[in-house]
């Protein structure tokens, strides 16, 4: 996965990122129409192929799955036939709209019946994407540090779980509230401690990220464990939440937390305790 990917990329620059990664192709795809030439059978002056056209019935996070198991780097994620679809699927939407430019979608449709045409195409990408098991990998630096907080939210299960550090990052109370936000301080002096679970699944997911709320967003990070760098998720927040002192886990832990369940913890999204 490239590594200026952060997963609050807007849907642009992930089909971007799957088109460029899964075609093989030099082309500058840097506009809001993928106008650069196509692979010779395909290329005609007037076609462009509209990045709101391809995969469009795709969400963020499936798109973000996508790249995940389309980097032939990645040889442990690495899916051949869904990779082989991406193909298929672009080459074919090209065809259907050479055919459209010209009157003759009709036409298209006679040639290319229910089964391979473009459409059918991200039909079947969805499909093998629904099988395809990913895991996640999260640090918590905050609340869900706790294991009450995080059985509370996603339940009883025994995860992998170890220790390691962010840096240049630092954690701070949130204004009027019981629990934290992290700023990213570009400060190689500043390391935040917290716990990476590396298999978390996608319901799992879901269900964290309905916790956290409209105020916080998942995006990568490095963690590093005993001099190591791992790939994983923070929840960073927006820039509504108001940052106030240094937070203290452990502080937080023998004095807050139950204040937090009382007042704030709710699984549809922690509460802000209004001034």
């Amino acid at each position: 996965m490239k590594k200026d990917l952060s997963i609050n990329s807007d849907v642009k620059s992930l089909k971007l990122n799957i088109l460029k990664e899964n075609l093989k192709q030099d082309w500058n795809l840097d506009t809001d129409l993928w106008n650069e030439e196509f692979p010779h059978d395909y290329r005609f002056e007037d076609t462009y192929l509209q990045l709101s056209f391809v995969l469009r019935d795709f969400n963020i996070d499936e798109l973000k799955h996508l790249i995940s198991i389309t980097n032939i780097f990645d040889i442990k994620n690495y899916n051949h036939d869904i990779s082989t679809l991406i193909n298929n699927f672009v080459r074919s939407c090209v065809e259907y709209l050479n055919y459209e430019i010209e009157g003759k979608s009709d036409e298209y449709f006679k040639k290319f019946d229910k089964n391979n045409n473009c459409f059918s195409y991200e039909k079947k990408i969805k499909n093998a994407l629904k099988k395809h098991k990913l895991k996640y990998s999260l640090f918590f630096y905050g609340t869900l540090r706790s294991e009450e907080v995080r059985e509370a939210v996603i339940g009883q299960k025994k995860f992998n779980i170890s220790r390691g550090i962010l840096q240049k990052h630092k954690v701070y109370k949130v204004k009027n509230a019981n629990y934290p936000l992290i700023k990213f301080t570009n400060q190689k002096s500043d390391e935040v401690e917290g716990i990476l679970i590396k298999d978390l699944t996608t319901e799992e997911i879901k269900k964290l990220d309905k916790f956290e709320g409209k105020n916080y967003f998942r995006q990568f990070v490095k963690i590093n464990m005993k001099d190591k760098l791992y790939d994983a998720q923070i929840y960073m927040p927006q820039k509504t939440l108001i940052a106030e002192e240094p937070w203290n886990f452990d502080y937080w832990y023998k004095n807050n937390i139950n204040d937090f369940f009382s007042k704030e913890f709710n699984l549809n999204g922690v509460k802000e305790i209004k001034s």
